[in-house]
C-alpha cells in the first residue's frame, strides 16, 4: 500500500520480491480476497484492500511506537499517566520531580485528555480524570475540592480598578477556557448578575492557556483555585469577588481495580497521598495528618 511496487516493499523489508509476492498470496488466501491487482511492475489496492490497510495501519502504528519504546526504555518499568493538558502543566509536573528522584527505576509518560472520564481502551496505568464518581472496575482517590473564582493581572486590575459588583465585569475583557466546568454566565447568576452577556475577548480549548493569558494582563479568567494557586502564590494572578466562588469536586486519580496491586501503581499512589499529607500538616498544623485521603475526600464531600 506505500510503495507501489512489490519490488520496492522488498527492499524496504530487506526481502526478495518473490517472498514478498508468496506472502501476500497467502494472506489473500487465508482471507479469500483479493487485495491486489497485478499489473507488470505494479501492484494496484482493491476496495477490500483499502478497508483493511484503514484498520491495521493504526495496529502497526501502536506496535512501532511499543518497540520503540521498550527498545529506549529495556528493563525499566514504565508508568503511563493520563490528564488534562492544563492539570499537567499546573499541577503535576511541578511535583513529578519529587516522585522519579523517589523512583529512577521507573519511566514516567503522561498523554494529555479532556479530562472528563476514563479512557476506553485501559492503555494508560493511572489516570486523573476530573469530577466523577469512580467508574465500575476502578478504584481511586480524590483530590479535594477546587474553587472556582475569576483571576486578574495585578497590572490590569491596577489599570482598571476593582469592579465594586460583579455585573461589571460583563464590560471588561474576558478569557473563557471551553474545559473550565463552571462557565461565566453560570458564575455571574450565582454571584446575583440577571441575564449575564459577556465580552469574550479570548477563548482557549487549555485551562492552563487561560492562565497564562489572564497573568500576561489580557483578560480576566474563571479558574480552579488547584491550577492556579503557584500563579497566584508567585503574584502573577489574583482573585475578585472570592465570596462568590463556586466549589466543586475536584480530580480524580483512578487505576484499574485488577492492576491497583502493581508496585508502580502502588508506589504513585502512595506518593500521591504523602503531597496530600504533607499540605494538610502545612496548612493545618498537622491536624488532619492522621486522616487517609479517602477519609478526607469523604469529609470534605460531607461538608460540601
Amino acid at each position: 500500500m506505500e510503495t507501489g511496487s512489490l519490488v520496492s516493499a522488498a527492499q524496504k523489508l530487506s526481502i526478495t520480491a518473490s517472498a514478498v509476492s508468496h506472502r501476500l498470496k497467502a494472506l489473500e488466501d487465508h482471507l479469500g480476497l483479493e487485495l491486489f491487482v497485478r499489473r507488470s511492475r505494479a501492484v494496484f489496492p482493491t476496495a477490500a484492500a483499502y478497508r483493511y490497510f484503514a484498520e491495521v495501519s493504526e495496529a502497526f502504528d501502536r506496535i512501532s511506537a511499543a518497540t520503540r519504546t521498550i527498545e529506549s526504555v529495556g528493563n525499566r518499568d514504565l508508568l503511563s499517566i493520563q490528564s488534562t493538558s492544563g492539570f499537567a502543566s499546573r499541577w503535576l509536573l511541578s511535583r513529578l520531580k519529587a516522585f522519579t528522584t523517589q523512583t529512577p527505576e521507573i519511566t514516567v509518560t503522561v498523554a494529555s485528555s479532556d479530562g472528563n472520564g476514563v479512557s476506553d481502551d485501559g492503555q494508560y496505568d493511572v489516570e486523573f480524570v476530573r469530577g466523577i464518581d469512580v467508574p465500575t472496575g476502578y478504584e481511586g482517590i480524590s483530590l479535594g475540592k477546587e474553587k472556582y473564582r475569576p483571576l486578574i493581572a495585578p497590572d490590569l486590575l491596577e489599570t482598571i480598578g476593582y469592579p465594586k459588583k460583579p455585573a461589571e465585569l460583563m464590560k471588561m475583557p474576558i478569557i473563557v477556557s471551553r474545559r473550565c466546568p463552571i462557565k461565566w454566565h453560570n458564575w455571574l447568576e450565582s454571584a446575583g448578575v440577571e441575564d449575564p452577556i459577556i465580552n469574550e475577548t479570548m477563548v482557549f480549548d487549555s485551562s492552563a492557556l487561560c492562565l497564562d493569558a489572564a497573568a500576561k494582563g489580557l483578560g480576566i479568567t474563571l479558574e480552579s483555585s488547584l491550577l492556579s494557586a503557584e500563579a497566584e502564590a508567585a503574584g502573577d494572578l489574583v482573585p475578585l469577588f472570592p465570596e462568590y466562588q463556586s466549589v466543586l469536586s475536584s480530580y480524580r486519580l483512578v487505576w484499574r481495580e485488577k492492576r491497583g496491586s502493581e508496585p508502580k501503581i502502588r508506589r504513585f499512589v502512595s506518593w500521591l497521598e504523602e503531597q496530600f499529607r504533607s499540605r494538610d500538616e502545612t496548612a493545618e498544623g498537622g491536624t488532619r495528618a492522621k486522616e487517609s485521603p479517602r477519609q478526607r475526600a469523604q469529609a470534605d464531600e460531607m461538608a460540601g
